[in-house]
C-alpha cells in the first residue's frame, strides 16, 4: 500500500453550482481533510450536470444516473470513494462499475448507529425525503432497528445560513426521536454533517449522534486499510 492513500468524496450533484460554490466546495474539503487520518488525502468531486441538491426520490434518480456515467473516469488512481449524498444514490450499480470501495453514507451511518445502540432514529431535511431513507432501511434489512424518520423541514440550500435553527429542530425532533424510544441518532443528511453540530446535538440530547461524512470518510479509511493488509 502506498504511503499516501487517495479517497474521493463525490458529490453526485453540482455542489460548485449551488450557493457558495467553489467557496462551499473548498470548506467541505477543508472539513473531510481535517477529520482524514494520517497519510490520506481527501480530493471533493461533483457532477456539473447534476441537481443543486437532492432532496426527492426523483432528484436521486437523476443524481444516481450521473454518477455511474462520470464515475469510473472520475476515481482513476483513487483507493475509495465516498458517495457524498446520504440518499446513497446508485450505489449498487457504481460498485460493480469500478474496482475500488465505493461508500455509502447511509449504509455506513446506519451501520455504525447499530453497533452503538438498539433503537435508531433518523433526523432528515424535509418531509419528501422520508420516503426515500426509509425505502433505504428496509433495503439495509435494519427496519426492525430504525423506529422512524423525522424531518426538521429546513431545504437544504438553506441549512447553512439557518444554523441555530437548524440545531434548535434537530434537538426538538431528535427528542421526538428518544421519547418514541431511540438511544441512538443519525444525520440523514451529507450536508447537516458537514454544519458540525453533530456533538451540540448529542450534548443538548445525552444520546449518541451520528455524523454521517465522518461515519462514511473513516469507513472509507477502514477499507483502505484492510485491502492494504490482505495484499
Amino acid at each position: 500500500m502506498n504511503d499516501t492513500m487517495r479517497i474521493c468524496y463525490f458529490v453526485p450533484g453540482a455542489i460548485s453550482a449551488a450557493p457558495g460554490g467553489d467557496a462551499e466546495v473548498q470548506r467541505r474539503q477543508t472539513y473531510l481533510q481535517s477529520h482524514a487520518g494520517d497519510g490520506i488525502v481527501v480530493e471533493i468531486r461533483d457532477n456539473p450536470d447534476g441537481p443543486p441538491s437532492i432532496e426527492s426520490a426523483a432528484e436521486e434518480q437523476r443524481a444516481a444516473a450521473g454518477l455511474l456515467e462520470v464515475l469510473p473516469v472520475a476515481t482513476e488512481g483513487l483507493e475509495a470513494t465516498v458517495i457524498g449524498c446520504f440518499g446513497d444514490p446508485g450505489l449498487r450499480a457504481a460498485r460493480r462499475l469500478v474496482k475500488i470501495p465505493v461508500i455509502g453514507p447511509a449504509q455506513a451511518s446506519l451501520h455504525v448507529a447499530a453497533q452503538m445502540g438498539d433503537r435508531i432514529g433518523l433526523l432528515t431535511v424535509v418531509d419528501a425525503v422520508i420516503p426515500v431513507l426509509q425505502e433505504l432501511v428496509d433495503e439495509y434489512r435494519l427496519s426492525q432497528s430504525v423506529i422512524g424518520v423525522r424531518a426538521v423541514n429546513v431545504p437544504v440550500l438553506r441549512l447553512r445560513a439557518s444554523r441555530e435553527e437548524v440545531i434548535e429542530r434537530m434537538v426538538f425532533e431528535g427528542r421526538r426521536c428518544i421519547d418514541d424510544g431511540a438511544d441512538v441518532l443519525v444525520l440523514g443528511c451529507m450536508t447537516m454533517g458537514f454544519l458540525d453540530v453533530a456533538e451540540t446535538v448529542q450534548e443538548e440530547l445525552g444520546t449518541p449522534v451520528v455524523n454521517p461524512v465522518l461515519a462514511a470518510l473513516h469507513t472509507a479509511e477502514m477499507f483502505v486499510a484492510l485491502s492494504g493488509a490482505n495484499s
